[in-house]
């Protein structure tokens, strides 16, 4: 007798926890601060053209880095544009 109620108390206690509160979140929405179409490409990477040659190497890269480095003024300009900040001249 003592160990069937012991067997439902135990399983009856499983049923007095408190029941969850439910509460809204408000999620945040991502909201298009530029036109998609006005994002640069991104510049064509380099690597399958390097020819071992240093010299030819070097002129390769350093036009890749030239390009890599306007690619990423735009991109910050963009940024810039989405935070708020005002476009200077």
């Amino acid at each position: 007798m003592k160990r069937s109620l012991l067997v439902v108390s135990v399983a009856l206690a499983g049923c007095a926890h408190k029941p969850e509160v439910v509460r809204e979140v408000p999620v945040p929405t991502p909201v298009t601060c530029v036109d998609p179409n006005r994002i640069p490409n991104e510049p064509p990477r380099v690597a399958q053209r390097l020819t071992g040659n240093a010299r030819r190497d070097l002129e390769i890269v350093a036009q890749s880095a030239q390009e890599l480095r306007l690619w990423g003024q735009e991109m910050h300009s963009l940024l810039e544009l989405c935070a708020g900040k005002p476009v200077q001249p």
